[in-house]
């Protein structure tokens, strides 16, 4: 029987077309964090509106991974779904943090070498 897999290949393209398929979120690329003890005040001001846009670019991923879950059909919601969904959004939790850890460091050296 052949055309059991072609059927199974047919319904996965279709739902990847469709826009509401699980995975479709796309996940906003890091900023670079500038040096601290030897950025300019205008490198530093533009990294932190850089870092608030990259923020709010990964809040919207993350109500996208939220909207997404939800909006899978009853029958796709195993355990196997949520839990990808948990360690997805929790990667992107820890890439934040990560990153607002990295700034706010580099925010004390350039204070520390004299900046304002």
């Amino acid at each position: 029987m052949r055309m059991r897999p072609l059927i199974v290949t047919a319904i996965a393209l279709a739902a990847l077309l469709s826009g509401q398929a699980f995975g479709a979120c796309t996940y906003p690329p890091a900023e670079k964090v500038p040096d601290g003890k030897s950025a300019s005040k205008t490198e530093m001001n533009e990294a932190q509106q850089r870092m608030q846009g990259y923020m709010a670019n990964m809040q919207q991923y993350l109500d996208c991974l939220e909207q997404e879950e939800a909006a899978l059909p009853e029958d796709q919601r195993t355990a196997e779904t949520r839990a990808l969904t948990v360690k997805r959004y929790n990667a992107a939790v820890e890439a934040m943090e990560s990153l607002a850890a990295q700034f706010n460091e580099q925010v004390r050296a350039y204070k520390a070498a004299g900046g304002r």
